[in-house]
């Protein structure tokens, strides 16, 4: 091998090299151009609204009562409902009687609402309130938050002094929609 020959791949090598470290670092620097470029990403979800409600116990039973007698759940009788709001909406809702509870004259059968909890809702109808068959208001927008979801029904009866004995009960119906 010649000495000139020698250079010539010497110089070949050289070259080689600067080549490859060029290559190397254009496509190091180039990368993210290659793969196209993310300015930014949305992620979006609806969650819907949920206007669910429980209500405790299932029964208010009075038990014997005496004609004339009047009785509770405030002072001394059974429990009162209890509605907790479980969904994730404002609740209005109504309460409605099937039948008259009582048939004779001058019978008190009468409802109210109450928070059970502060701040529970921005309407209660905390007087008493004779049931008529109709659907009527008991709350507006009961709140949806944990602190604050609790709402408290009475009810409140006085038997007729000519009331026919017997066992008597009507059946309420509490219908909740999402308040707006």
């Amino acid at each position: 091998m010649k000495k000139s020959e020698f250079w010539v791949i010497v110089l070949l090598v050289i070259i080689a090299i600067i080549l490859l470290i060029a290559s190397i670092f254009i496509i190091s620097t180039k990368t993210g151009s290659l793969t196209g470029k993310v300015t930014s990403g949305y992620v979006n979800a609806s969650l819907g609204k949920i206007p669910e409600f429980i209500l405790t116990p299932d029964t208010v039973n009075f038990g014997v009562i005496a004609l004339g007698a009047s009785n509770n759940t405030i002072s001394g009788g059974p429990d009162p409902f209890i509605i907790e709001n479980i969904g994730n909406a404002y609740l209005n809702i109504t309460i409605t009687s099937t039948e008259p509870l009582f048939k004779k004259t001058s019978p008190v059968y009468q409802f109210n609402s109450s928070c059970y909890e502060p701040l529970c809702a921005n309407e209660v109808y905390s007087t008493w309130t004779s049931f008529d068959q109709l659907d009527q208001n008991i709350v507006k927008f009961l709140d949806f938050n944990q602190a604050n979801d609790t709402l408290r029904i009475d009810i409140k009866i006085t038997a007729p002094v000519d009331e026919t004995p017997g066992a008597k009960s009507d059946t309420l119906t509490f219908t909740a929609t999402q308040a707006d």
